[in-house]
């Protein structure tokens, strides 16, 4: 890109406005918002669930859905044209190619019924057709080697639902920038996504960059801002209320708003939330644990391998506990959580709940256990039946186990405000919602039955900080009022530190290193958690800023 191009921005949105109308409210999700975008520069646009960030980064590709989305004016600018005047065809030689989106729902970006290789291999069809088959296959493999896909040439066989919650989004990031775009939207993009990756995906994003291509970078993560991006736009209730450079910002915020997200960044020198009490017996325990996945080739699918997705895990869980599990993204702990409760059939070892043996429980028995032991998933949108609204979501499983007779709007609403909702949401459906709003309805959800345990598997990656402050607050306090116990699996050590009592973190399958927060986080002896921890974004931090 030559240096005249290069001072010229790349995108400049103008006093845009983006409302939504349904037949009883309209919503107003971006209210007169302007700013530009810089060659090579990254741009963080950060600011609360609902704040209207990811609804002004998909109208740039003019993504919201018409109806019951509107632009109500305000031009978007790129390269000259004006996106919202564009049409349908000549959109689609844009989209994909000069400027990409890296969604926030790994799962629902990707077609359930085409394998990896073949939905990457597509994008090159369309944008790319003078190149070879070879070569197509060749920089499909290139590029799920660079996000860290694991024999990549292998995998890009796999369908989706074969994927961790983490490989997905790789694969996401992967479509995004393998055509080296000029403009990347990145919306929540590492959410899913462990710390040793993220930095991995981190490094790439700053190779591109330097390509001059610029991204957004729609997040909550406040850290991942101070370390990739050069400015900051903060939005509140639609409108933009802030913007700056990033050191200028986080050193002396001006807005009380942006004070309040900085604040709740939680950072792994914090305090952990007590020290560790005097713990009853055991309500959930395991002994060499195995999940192992069979691998099958040839004509009569004959088993050659196993997946050892868990091998040989062991660990106690008391009542008023919490147990955070920690590693990469394919380490195993999203398979522990499903394991124990029954949506995964274990291979070897024990594991009990209350002193009953879970160990090939029937299924109508595990109905009962299910009232006391509940699980919060790591993706929300497809948690959420699409065809149900929120009242029908949030008492459908106390209607179930006999604690309601029908649908109460009482009792739903005190769910909602629990985790931070208003009450009258209970009234729309899952799609109205933003992901962290979901995320919320998800927790709330399994809340409703006032579970013993609760399996929560990522439960809080999808929250912006504020919000995500406010859960765990509410967990903690959950805790204590109910003696509830929690097995919490994240890939956030800050968070881990801040809730848990006791630690375990895996690798391929094992537990290399347990303890409690302060053993584990500030004094690591296992090289692999040396490396978790040295990975985590850090505010503040001068010599992690890459941009």
């Amino acid at each position: 890109m030559s240096t005249e191009k290069s001072t010229k921005p790349v995108l400049q949105v103008k006093n845009l406005s983006v409302s939504f109308h349904t037949e009883d409210r309209s919503v107003q999700a971006v209210d007169n918002v302007s700013f530009e975008v810089n060659p090579g520069e990254v741009l963080g646009l950060v600011g609360e669930s609902g704040s209207g960030k990811t609804v002004t980064g998909m109208s740039i590709l003019r993504l919201v859905p018409s109806p019951p989305g509107r632009y109500d004016g305000g031009q978007i600018l790129f390269d000259g044209m004006d996106i919202l005047k564009l049409r349908p065809e000549e959109l689609r030689t844009i989209r994909g190619s000069r400027i990409s989106a890296i969604f926030q729902e790994p799962m629902t970006a990707l077609s359930p019924l085409k394998t990896i290789g073949d939905q990457l291999k597509e994008l090159l069809d369309l944008h790319r057709p003078e190149m070879n088959e070879k070569a197509k296959v060749a920089m499909v493999i290139e590029w799920l080697t660079k996000v860290g896909i694991p024999d990549a040439e292998t995998r890009m066989h796999a369908f989706p639902f074969q994927y961790s919650g983490g490989m997905r989004q790789r694969v996401t990031i992967a479509m995004a920038l393998m055509l080296e775009p000029e403009l990347v939207i990145a919306d929540e993009p590492t959410t899913a996504l462990d710390v040793t990756l993220q930095a991995q995906v981190f490094e790439l994003m700053m190779e591109m960059k330097s390509d001059k291509t610029s991204i957004i970078f729609i997040t909550h993560d406040m850290g991942v801002v101070w370390e990739l991006c050069n400015r900051v736009l903060v939005m509140k209730k639609a409108q933009l209320v802030e913007e700056g450079e990033t050191e200028s910002l986080f050193s002396a915020p001006r807005d009380a708003y942006t004070q309040k997200l900085l604040h709740a960044v939680p950072r792994l020198d914090d305090v952990p939330a007590r020290s560790l009490p005097d713990f009853e017996a055991p309500i959930l325990s395991a002994r060499n644990l195995q999940t192992w996945f069979p691998v099958k080739k040839g004509i009569f699918a004959r088993t050659v391998d196993h997946i050892k997705a868990l091998d040989g895990v062991s660990f106690d869980l008391h009542p008023g506990e919490t147990l955070g599990v920690v590693g990469e993204s394919g380490s195993g702990k999203s398979t522990l959580g499903r394991t124990l409760i029954g949506l995964e059939k274990s291979t070897g070892g024990s594991f009990t709940y209350e002193g009953q043996s879970l160990q090939n429980l029937k299924h109508r028995d595990w109905r009962m256990v299910r009232r006391d032991m509940g699980m919060i998933f790591q993706d929300p949108y497809s948690s959420l039946n699409s065809r149900m609204k929120i009242l029908t979501l949030l008492t459908e499983a106390p209607i179930v186990h006999g604690l309601l007779n029908k649908p109460d709007p009482d009792f739903a609403a005190t769910c909602l405000e629990e985790v931070g909702l208003d009450a009258d949401m209970m009234h729309r459906y899952p799609h109205e919602f933003s992901g962290g709003q979901r995320q919320r309805i998800c927790i709330a959800r399994i809340l409703a039955l006032k579970p013993k345990l609760i399996i929560c598997d990522e439960a809080v990656s999808a929250l912006d900080v504020t919000i995500q402050a406010q859960v765990l607050d509410l967990l903690l306090e959950l805790r204590e009022r109910h003696n509830l116990a929690y097995l919490f699996i994240s890939h956030d050590l800050s968070v881990v530190k801040r809730i848990c009592d006791n630690v375990l973190v895996m690798q391929q399958g094992k537990v290399v290193e347990q303890g409690s927060p302060t053993q584990v986080i500030d004094s690591p002896q296992h090289a692999y958690t040396q490396s978790l921890i040295q990975a985590v974004p850090s505010p503040g931090d001068l010599q992690r800023r890459r941009c």
